[in-house]
């Protein structure tokens, strides 16, 4: 391992990586693969499974169940001030905060064997490894759509049809994104060289489960601690959906511009940093 570290280290500098506009050109390039392993995938997952793709929908519809059972009932959590709010609200604007921390906890998750779990394709030296991590985005994005698609049921049915502002919903979803896939790059490459990293990123997206605004809303953090939730990128983006989405307002757009910068700038950072590390895979796998 250290062998491969050292004739890393001598090769091409990384700046040349941090070109945006490179990467940009490199995805793209790969676009078909990338959508082509993103479909393969999402067919391989439910392929072997009788109810076929209808777990992706069966699986967060129960988790909501539990979940507005446990906050609403058991704990009598409300989003606003009105005792009369009813539990099906409740989840509904639950269910915003879920679809975008469950795009990011299922890429975030899965990143770490992205490149060990693919050793076929670490031999073949041009094959562009980077593809991994947008495939695993699209196939994220496909369970949000399904999800999103029941929340749209439950929503014309509960409280009517949703705002003319959901349309907004990709911007929201933009530094989400961007976050993730500079995350994921980071994993899949430190998951090559450090094998307990899988085990460490579970248990870092359980806590950040817990810390981000999603059975809660901000507001109703003590002041001493919000500070911290806020730190979380995930934190404005969650609440940006629930105002799409449920409220009928806008995003915070000041919020969303410093979100979306640093995130694209991860993005870009998690990129480099897996193509500078990505020549030593083979001597290690």
């Amino acid at each position: 391992m250290r062998e491969a570290i050292v004739r890393t280290a001598r090769g091409a500098g990384i700046l040349p990586l941090l070109n945006p506009w490179a990467m940009l050109r490199n995805l793209w390039t790969h676009r078909e693969l990338i959508v082509a392993f993103a479909r393969r995938e999402i067919q391989g997952r439910y392929r072997a499974a009788q109810l076929g793709l209808v777990w992706s929908i069966l699986t967060p519809l129960i988790l909501l169940v539990i979940y507005t059972f446990v906050f609403s009932v058991v704990f009598n959590a409300r989003w606003g001030e009105q005792a009369s709010e009813s539990k099906g609200v409740f989840a509904l604007t639950m269910f915003c905060g879920l679809l975008l921390f469950n795009l990011f906890s299922e890429v975030v998750n899965r990143a770490p064997g992205l490149i060990v779990n693919n050793v076929n394709y670490v031999k073949k030296v041009v094959f562009p490894l980077e593809t991994f991590v947008p495939s695993a985005l699209l196939g994220g994005l496909f369970n949000l759509l399904v999800g999103l698609g029941v929340w749209l049921i439950g929503r014309a049915l509960i409280v009517g049809w949703p705002p003319w502002t959901m349309v907004l919903l990709p911007a929201v979803l933009l530094p989400v994104c961007l976050t993730t896939a500079g995350l994921a790059w980071v994993l899949a490459s430190l998951g090559v060289f450090i094998r307990d990293v899988g085990h460490a990123v579970g248990l870092l997206v359980q806590v950040l489960f817990f810390t981000t605004p999603i059975f809660y809303s901000l507001d109703r953090v003590p002041r001493p601690y919000r500070g911290v939730l806020e730190i979380n990128p995930l934190t404005h983006a969650v609440e940006d959906a629930r105002r799409v989405l449920m409220w009928g307002g806008l995003p915070e757009w000041r919020s969303w511009l410093l979100l979306t910068g640093a995130s694209a700038g991860l993005a870009l950072l998690g990129y480099a940093f897996f193509m500078k590390s990505k020549r030593a895979f083979a001597d290690v796998i």
